[in-house]
């Protein structure tokens, strides 16, 4: 009986280890390699880096981001080409890593009491409990998931913290060294990483207080393992310590900066800049634990967060922690890493609780420290007859982790698969597969105007694509001059896509249209193609015997007596309908694109709309459509809000199929968005302006 209770508790770390690797394996890697739900903004820069490696571009910061997650991912992406699996890959394995570390770690920290005693079941109860925790965690197989850089700090801060706490408790150098690797690599993953020194010296300073308790030998004996560490974590940070003297911007970069929370109050009293902490803190915490009901949102919008049950535990485990704090230095350890990792967030805007990931093995070690204080609280309570009492208490943790894992596969697989189009630019990754599946377009030129850089790791056609950057008021001679160059274009495919989210529209289609107009003018259309939301609109016989210039259609700016000038107007015809928000005949093909450049003054303060009207050959009003006035990519600023440099907006102006073919005068009046007010034109006092007159084509033409 008694070999078998030895062999039956050898047997458990294992059994329980394999479980792990089993759930946590599984809700990363499972359908990695498939290109649906797309590839996320940053998911697409990462990419984009990972192929300046490997063309030879070694930095230490690519941008605002920190190099490791990038040269991984360029590794992937040499051995297994540029596909999502190859871009998610690494942090897919470091989440899952996460998970395993941290059974480790918490075997470690609670596995002996503070006079060296083993206490194998509080270890394992606490190290099963907080990976397994972590392995179905919602948000953290999201992100696992997801290439992001952040997902490397966790990994790399429990593994150093383990090998740490391994090598000197049991005075192994070769730990020792191998824990200040980890924690030189650390700068090398995610900025919240620079809270860690602090960590570590905080930490060290918990053993030497009192002062007056520490004696001269007992210093001489630990100074040399802390020296080791320190050294080896310097020379392996050096070299993105030497390039932060060299280049102080790249540490306080501006993504850095533009989170502050204290960027606009400079100057502000004490006593405003605490609240401002404080509010900031709240809302921080209270995003971060007890929700209710895990996933029942789109689970894209997790980040590090625990639900409710969750969350209790945590706040228990706090509070023991902190009780514990003078007796147990693993419940100092776990304060200071929890509170020091989460002043990424407290001091940046309380957006995404993201910035909080390193204190993640903290958090979930601290909800298996609650659970397992529950289970020595509940034993207490428990008739002394009642038998298998620890085994139907990790029945019941299993079983609520079983549940748990069951709601995070539904809402990453089933729910989040359908539901992703807000939160995955799943078009691009898919026109890209497209066109990588199609044969080289002989004289054909791609031009994307706008930047997609999920499609541009993705891509790997041979037809050429052409990205364009270029101001709207400079895009009829750069074009010009692009296919100058290009001798052998024949055929200029315009890629435009569709956003259905009315705040996206603008900033998805605005540089296309002008582009689509300019091509109007200049190319004869050859007909549309449609790729799942993707219209590709080709153009032919490019003529090159005039000048380009995209705003012609006005013969002098019209000045507003509000503060608004209409500096340019630029017509063309859509030949295809790209379906927006808004919808009137599902059998209209045709609709006229209007672009306009605006200039303001630099005191407005007025938000003005526009109405877009046309008029038959008898003077009747056959079409209105008002617009509010609002900067593309910057969606919110009205003109009230527009910098003092021209401004351009473009509006697809929708006919409706029973229109009859013919010419008709298109008029303009700008008002006042909160009055409805009419603001007229100097000079002539009048509200309506006439813009030009149109030529409309029978449907179908």
């Amino acid at each position: 009986m008694t070999r078998d209770w030895a062999n039956r508790t050898a047997l458990t770390p294992w059994a329980t280890l394999w479980a792990l690797a089993v759930v946590a394996l599984f809700l990363r890697l499972y359908r990695l390699h498939e290109l649906a739900p797309g590839l996320k903004f940053d998911e697409g820069w990462n990419g984009i880096y990972a192929l300046q490696v490997l063309q030879g571009e070694l930095e230490l910061i690519f941008g605002d981001k920190e190099g490791l997650g990038v040269y991984l991912i360029a590794l992937t992406t040499k051995l297994l080409g540029r596909t999502p699996l190859a871009l998610r890959l690494p942090t897919a394995l470091a989440s899952a890593s996460t998970v395993f570390v941290l059974f480790w770690l918490g075997r470690l920290l609670f596995g002996w009491d503070q006079n060296g005693r083993e206490t194998r079941w509080r270890g394992l109860v606490v190290g099963s409990v907080a990976s397994g925790m972590l392995a179905v965690s919602l948000g953290q197989t999201i992100l696992g998931r997801t290439s992001y850089r952040g997902s490397f700090l966790p990994l790399l801060l429990a593994l150093c913290l383990a090998l740490l706490w391994w090598g000197w408790t049991r005075r192994r150098w070769w730990g020792i060294v191998l824990a200040g690797v980890c924690a030189g690599l650390l700068p090398y993953t995610y900025y919240p990483a620079r809270f860690v020194p602090f960590l570590f010296l905080l930490f060290g300073t918990t053993f030497l207080l009192p002062f007056r308790s520490v004696t001269l030998k007992r210093l001489q004996t630990e100074i040399p393992w802390a020296a080791t560490f320190t050294g080896v974590a310097g020379l392996v940070a050096a070299p993105i310590f030497l390039h932060y003297i060299r280049y102080p911007d790249d540490f306080f970069n501006r993504h850095v900066q533009s989170l502050f929370i204290f960027r606009e109050f400079q100057g502000a009293s004490v006593t405003t800049l605490a609240s401002i902490l404080v509010a900031n803190v709240w809302d921080v915490l209270s995003k971060f634990s007890f929700n209710l009901l895990a996933g029942c949102c789109s689970p894209f919008e997790h980040a590090v967060m625990l639900n409710a049950w969750e969350a209790l535990f945590f706040w228990l485990g706090v509070g023991i922690a902190v009780w514990q704090w003078k007796r147990r230095p693993a419940y100092r350890l776990l304060l200071l890493w929890v509170g020091l990792l989460f002043m990424p967030a407290f001091l940046s805007d309380a957006k995404s609780t993201m910035r909080i990931v390193g204190a993640v093995p903290a958090i979930y070690l601290l909800v298996g420290v609650g659970v397992w204080e529950t289970f020595q609280w509940s034993v207490s309570r428990i008739p002394a007859g009642v038998r298998y009492r620890p085994l139907l208490f990790g029945t019941a943790i299993s079983v609520v982790i079983l549940i748990q894992g069951a709601i995070t596969f539904r809402a990453v697989f089933e729910k989040g698969m359908a539901e992703s189009d807000h939160h995955y630019n799943m078009i691009w990754p898919s026109f890209a597969q497209r066109l990588n599946a199609r044969p080289a377009e002989k004289d054909t030129i791609y031009f994307i105007a706008q930047r997609h850089d999920a499609f541009d790791y993705l891509y790997q056609g041979e037809t050429p694509v052409m990205r364009l950057f270029t101001e709207v008021p400079d895009l009829d001679h750069h074009i010009e001059a692009l296919l100058a160059k290009m001798e052998n274009v024949s055929t200029v495919k315009v890629v435009n896509w569709v956003d259905w989210s009315p705040t996206i529209e603008w900033r998805a289609n605005f540089r296309a249209n002008f582009l689509t107009i300019l091509l109007d003018k200049y190319g004869r259309y050859a007909g549309t193609e449609e790729f799942d939301g993707v219209y590709v609109d080709s153009y032919e016989d490019i003529s090159r015997s005039r000048e380009w210039v995209l705003f012609e259609d006005l013969p002098h700016p019209v000045i507003y007596d509000g503060g608004i000038t209409l500096e340019g107007l630029a017509l063309g015809a859509s030949k295809a309908k790209l379906p927006g928000p808004q919808q009137f005949d599902a059998e209209q093909n045709r609709s006229l694109l209007v672009g306009m450049l605006w200039q303001t003054t630099p005191e407005l303060t007025v938000d003005f709309s526009i109405s877009l009207r046309l008029y038959d050959d008898v003077g009747a009003r056959v079409l209105q459509r008002d617009h509010v006035l609002r900067k593309p990519i910057d969606y919110p600023l009205t003109t009230s809000l527009w910098p003092s440099k021209p401004v351009s907006t473009v509006f697809d102006l929708e006919i409706p199929s029973e229109l009859a073919a013919g010419e008709y005068e298109l008029r303009m009046v700008v008002y006042d968005v909160e009055t409805s007010t009419p603001t007229v034109e100097v000079g002539v006092w009048e509200p309506e302006t006439v813009l030009g007159h149109v030529q409309l084509q029978p449907p179908g033409q």
